[in-house]
């Protein structure tokens, strides 16, 4: 598994990337693409708990990335955040 973070490029908003989250209960969810489900799950992670992972797929292959920057990701999807 790799970082986000450690990324030259990240693509957060690409409507290819399929984002995983992992809840403080330990239940894995899908997230919907819906900007707003997107939103709600930056606040989980900030706020609750929740790890959030997401799979970019490349030509060859899929890797599996483990979203640790969660302004990265918010500045996407939360407006507040957008600068």
């Amino acid at each position: 598994m790799r970082k986000a973070s450690e990324q030259e490029y990240f693509p957060y908003g690409s409507k290819l990337v399929c984002y995983i989250e992992l809840t403080k209960n330990k239940e894995i969810e899908q997230v919907q693409n819906y900007v707003k489900d997107k939103r709600d799950v930056y606040y989980r992670v900030k706020n609750e708990g929740s790890k959030l992972y997401a799979v970019w797929p490349g030509q060859y292959r899929s890797d599996l990335f483990e979203i640790d920057d969660i302004e990265l990701y918010g500045k996407e999807y939360v407006k507040e955040l957008k600068n």
